[in-house]
């Protein structure tokens, strides 16, 4: 095995590359546990506050926007900047 003195050499090792794939299946799994844990505990006509729906929107926009690049597509996803309310022109 390679010595690794710094970030840099660890990141770039073959043995971190095969360790990322793995790790990400593990986060996946994580999503996938967490959004089936949460829909179980929604009951079907039930509020949520905005900001829990803002997160479920935001992470289904990402989902998305990964699924298509996996699938090909290579789309990257728009991003959108926000502009200010208020200006100093103004």
């Amino acid at each position: 095995m390679k010595n690794i003195k710094t970030f840099e050499d660890f990141v770039s090792t073959s043995v971190n590359e095969e360790q990322e794939g793995r790790m990400y299946k593990q986060k996946l799994q994580e999503i996938l546990k967490n959004a089936t844990e949460i829909d179980s505990m929604l009951k079907g006509n039930e509020d949520l506050e905005a900001w829990v729906q803002d997160k479920i929107t935001i992470a289904n926009h990402n989902m998305d926007a990964i699924l298509s690049y996996m699938k090909g597509t290579k789309e990257k996803p728009e991003v959108t900047q926000s502009k200010p309310l208020f200006s100093q022109d103004n």
